[in-house]
């Protein structure tokens, strides 16, 4: 026991785990019960032991799920501790108290985007050390299973810019992840790469395969679902020679899918919002009884949730009918969609445990559901959080996906450009937070003026030619740090490299287009370049002025005509942007380049920037 606590000590005093920025929502302070696991530890460090303490949830609720099952939810500190560092287990599985019942553990990433290089002014760890967490959980939890919640590469323009030869198969084969659940950014290159599921990618293992569960996706036209998805995946996991545990995955992709994804690629599809009917409706089919058989049974979703006041919820334009859920067949819930660190029951009729781990990696969900082998019944769920060390010292399998990572960064070319080559640099770091939408960030304004000056450079226009730039919150992924901006740098901020599209614009549809942005739109708070908006007390926008490249201030009256430059994604209603504000007869012919190479071009003539 005493080497046991030493480990833990190491742990947290080498790992980096201090920062307060990631304590879960409705936790603080923290519970005083968790003093009695600071104790001196030689070669501990004390201090840094009780700030990971303020940066730790601890929950205690008491439910019931499944087969009349307690729910004993914390974050799990000592072996959370141990795993972040690295280190081998200190021997044998962590078992439940009942000598009956044996612990199925149950790893989750969502919303990975591809994080395969790490990204420290993001607290992004990076793919090798994700790689090394599951690893080290796997050592202290053998029955285990890992899924993914969806998102898996869609937003990264690394992956983007080596699809070919892609390392994610690989890596998704290192994590031991073969199923998940479709985010709406599965669907970025269209159906028919989906459907492929990796096939065309140089370095995809001939030992791997994934399945994509959704059981609300669905063929607009025949009402099937289509042939590369399909409503659960049952996994099996091995305990010994003679006992096997199924972990049943019944699959739910958000139905704000269609407004979240480009709209061509998604075309005859539809994405049930009645969730709870959805789920009622698969008891139906004749080979649901392989669901029913399993003893743990979870819902595997890109929904998405948030914490408020402590507590769980939904976060869906159909949080209503989820809210509403009562379906007794489920015991746990993996969400991803949000980008949000929760812990905690759903917020429905049923609460059930429910895990979703930020973004990129940078927490690993875990579901502990111990089951109890006698009455094949969960008894016992568990959520926990994992905080990935990007500190921690690689192991050998880790350090290889670290090099092969490493080496296609260096060797990679974008335009015929190197993703390490320097365009500008930052003075100072240029923000853009996700997490606050309802503002215009330093960066979209930044971006929207590329926009704008791609259309002035293609038709040789002035300065003080009326131009106006605009996009969207979502598009748009990161900010800079301060220092070198590199070509990498950029294709982090605008991943998708969408289509810009121009308008002949008046002054009328720009301010209804600003009002929408402002006041209408929930799900990416419109932004440009040099639009200065006079707001009224309900907030909506009363009167618009544009100040130009020059510094010069215009009026913008409702009959000023103007060119307005936007994305396709954004024009073809993504975010929920209706496509009325963008009249196709509107559009003016002539070819633009993408967002991400105007941002490039556009930085390439500045010599520092913020």
């Amino acid at each position: 026991m005493k080497d046991f606590f030493r480990l833990v000590g190491a742990a947290i005093d080498g790992g980096g785990l201090s920062d307060p920025s990631f304590a879960l929502g409705g936790c603080w302070p923290p519970d005083k019960r968790l003093s009695r696991f600071f104790r001196p530890i030689k070669g501990g460090n004390l201090p840094k032991m009780r700030n990971f303490a303020h940066a730790t949830p601890w929950l205690r609720l008491r439910r019931r799920c499944c087969a009349n099952s307690s729910i004993n939810m914390k974050h799990s500190l000592l072996a959370t501790a141990l795993l972040l560092s690295g280190l081998a287990s200190t021997g044998g599985a962590l078992r439940a108290a009942d000598r009956n019942t044996v612990t199925v553990a149950v790893f989750s990433l969502n919303d990975f985007h591809a994080g395969l290089l790490p990204n420290p002014a993001q607290h992004v760890p990076g793919a090798a050390w994700v790689v090394q967490t599951l690893d080290s959980l796997k050592s202290v939890y053998p029955y285990n299973v890992t899924v993914s919640a969806g998102d898996n590469f869609g937003g990264s323009f690394f992956y983007n810019a080596t699809r070919k030869t892609s390392l994610m198969p690989q890596l998704f084969k290192d994590m031991g992840i073969r199923v998940s659940v479709l985010g709406n950014h599965e669907f970025d290159e269209g159906q028919e790469v989906l459907a492929r599921k990796w096939n065309d990618v140089e370095n995809k293992p001939r030992s791997w395969e994934i399945t994509y569960v959704g059981a609300n996706v669905r063929e607009t036209a025949t009402g099937r679902q289509p042939d590369y998805v399909q409503p659960w995946a049952v996994v099996p996991v091995r305990i010994n020679d003679r006992r096997t545990v199924n972990v049943a995955f019944v699959g739910l992709s958000t139905s704000n899918t269609p407004w979240q994804t480009s709209a061509r690629r998604v075309v005859g599809l539809s994405f049930d919002g009645n969730y709870t009917g959805v789920l009622d409706s698969l008891r139906r089919l004749p080979n649901y009884k392989e669901v029913e058989d399993a003893p743990v049974r979870l819902i595997l979703c890109h929904i998405g949730t948030e914490m408020k006041d402590g507590r769980a919820v939904w976060e869906d334009r159909d949080e209503k009918n989820l809210q509403a859920m009562d379906n007794p067949d489920f015991c746990g819930v993996l969400s991803g969609h949000t980008h949000l660190a929760v812990i905690g029951e759903t917020d429905s009729k049923r609460p059930i445990p429910v895990v979703q781990g930020l973004w990129h990696g940078i927490y690993v969900s875990m579901l502990k559901c111990e089951v109890d082998t006698v009455t094949n019944q969960v008894v016992k769920v568990t959520p926990e959080l994992v905080r990935v060390n990007p500190k921690a010292r690689l192991n050998p399998t880790a350090a290889r996906l670290q090099a092969q990572i490493e080496e296609q960064y260096h060797t990679t070319l974008f335009r015929g450009i190197p993703l390490s080559q320097k365009l500008t640099e930052a003075e100072k770091p240029i923000e853009h937070d996700r997490r606050v939408a309802r503002q215009q960030s330093p960066i979209g304004r930044l971006v929207c003026e590329s926009y704008a000056a791609a259309y002035r450079r293609d038709r040789h226009l002035p300065d003080d030619a009326l131009v106006v730039g605009v996009s969207h919150l979502g598009s748009i992924r990161s900010g800079f740090p301060k220092g070198d901006i590199t070509v990498l740098n950029v294709g982090e901020v605008l991943p998708f490299a969408n289509k810009l599209n121009a308008y002949n614009y008046t002054g009328r549809q720009l301010l209804d287009l600003m009002n929408f942005g402002y006041t209408e739109c929930k799900l990416g708070f419109v932004q440009t370049s040099g639009v200065i908006p006079v707001l009224d007390k309900r907030g909506r926008v009363t009167s618009i002025s544009l100040q130009l490249p020059t510094g010069r201030i215009v009026p913008i009256r409702p009959n000023t005509k103007l060119v307005l430059v936007a994305d396709d994604y954004m024009t073809t209603g993504g975010d929920g942007y209706p496509v009325r504000l963008f009249p196709k007869q509107d559009e003016l012919p002539h070819k633009m380049p993408t967002s991400t190479d105007s941002f490039i071009a556009y930085l390439r003539t500045l010599k520092k920037i913020g």
